[in-house]
């Protein structure tokens, strides 16, 4: 009886070793089969990642490929325009170029101003006569309308020729004399001043 036990036992054991040796086998070549199969479904849907730039967008929606940009170079070139310029030193050969554009402005505005201001007295209030026969009304008039239109041309000259700041300067010190506030017109009057040469 017990070598017909261990004989049931060791038979038990070997088909049960058959049975697991199967199981793996078929495993092994399930997952060979699901590796090589090709993926099938629908694809996923969505909307695709663009990349994000720093350029500008297009000014110009009829043609996409044009695109535009601020122009630094004429911001550069007003600011540096407007500027004020430093005074070369006395006597050297720029100084008395500068000394010399710096009369043309003058002249320009004198006469600009006197062209201006003779039609404006005599038509517009009906005043006749000359700075030096008068009347007084004339002379008074003249004086009160040449002052700001000479100002305001003044910077209009000046700025053309390059020289706003300096001729700015001169401008708001006019007005100042009649008793308006420089820092109205010129927050850093007080400032500039410091350093003002006048050549």
């Amino acid at each position: 009886t017990i070598a017909n036990r261990v004989a049931t036992i060791n038979s038990n054991t070997n088909s049960n070793r058959i049975t697991c040796w199967r199981r793996w086998n078929s495993n092994n070549s399930n997952n060979a089969n699901h590796r090589s199969a090709p993926k099938t479904g629908t694809p996923k849907t969505g909307t695709p990642k663009t990349k994000t730039s720093n350029t500008t967008p297009n000014a110009n929606p009829n043609n996409p490929e044009i695109t535009t940009a601020p122009d630094k170079a004429s911001t550069s070139f007003l600011t540096s325009f407007l500027a004020p310029k430093q005074m070369p030193p006395r006597y050297a050969p720029r100084w008395y170029a500068e000394m010399a554009l710096l009369c043309t402005v003058f002249g320009i505005t004198g006469t600009s101003t006197m062209v201006l201001v003779r039609p404006a007295v005599s038509d517009g209030l009906g005043l006749r006569g000359t700075m030096k026969e008068g009347p007084w009304s004339y002379r008074v008039c003249s004086l009160v309308i040449m002052t700001p239109v000479y100002a305001a041309v003044l910077v209009v000259v000046g700025t053309v020729f390059g020289r706003h700041a300096y001729f700015r300067h001169f401008s708001v010190k006019m007005f100042s004399r009649f008793g308006v506030p420089p820092e109205l017109m010129d927050r850093n009057f007080r400032k500039n001043a410091e350093n003002f040469r006048k050549w």
